[in-house]
């Protein structure tokens, strides 16, 4: 999904579209990219979050434990509540939409998650930091976004700082 920054797409957006699509990418155009974006937060944050909170587990895994699978849909919940504040109309389906397109999708591991096992930094900011200000700004009721948030925050932050010394936080 493509698209452009605070306007509708243009005869260029709908021609780059094309191109991937000749090239056999599959390739459509948002005309409003920002609700794009929070309706791909709508499963990047519960999924991305639960995965590592959950001590490394898949999304399968997420979706057969009771509890993780409740927490999962408040955080969508809070997600879509998030993006109709910041006046992105996002439909409440959209949360069952991103649970059922999981299900299908079997045993998944979210990127965060690759990140996670490989050492690498988190994208902290960019999927639950950001979100959480603009939602934070707009109004929206936010706490378990702000929980997941904090929680990974501290986990990134100690396992940088224990790297080049090895002591744990």
């Amino acid at each position: 999904m493509i698209g452009e920054y605070g306007r509708k797409p243009s005869e260029r957006t709908h021609a780059i579209a094309s191109q991937f699509s000749a090239c056999g990418i599959k390739c459509g155009v948002a005309a409003d990219l920002a609700l794009e974006h929070w309706r791909k937060l709508v499963w990047n944050i519960p999924f991305n979050g639960l995965s590592i909170l959950a001590g490394g587990i898949d999304t399968a895994a997420i979706l057969a434990d009771a509890a993780l699978y409740r927490a999962m849909l408040a955080l969508m919940d809070e997600v879509i509540d998030a993006a109709n504040k910041c006046e992105h109309t996002l439909e409440r389906a959209a949360a069952r939409e991103q649970s059922t397109l999981t299900e299908d999708m079997g045993r998944y591991k979210p990127s965060t998650l690759l990140d996670w096992k490989a050492g690498k930094p988190l994208e902290i900011e960019a999927i639950w930091g950001e979100p959480l200000r603009r939602a934070a700004a707009a109004g929206a009721n936010t706490p378990r976004l702000e929980l997941v948030y904090a929680l990974l925050k501290h986990l990134d932050e100690c396992r940088q700082r224990a790297r080049p010394s090895t002591i744990p936080c």
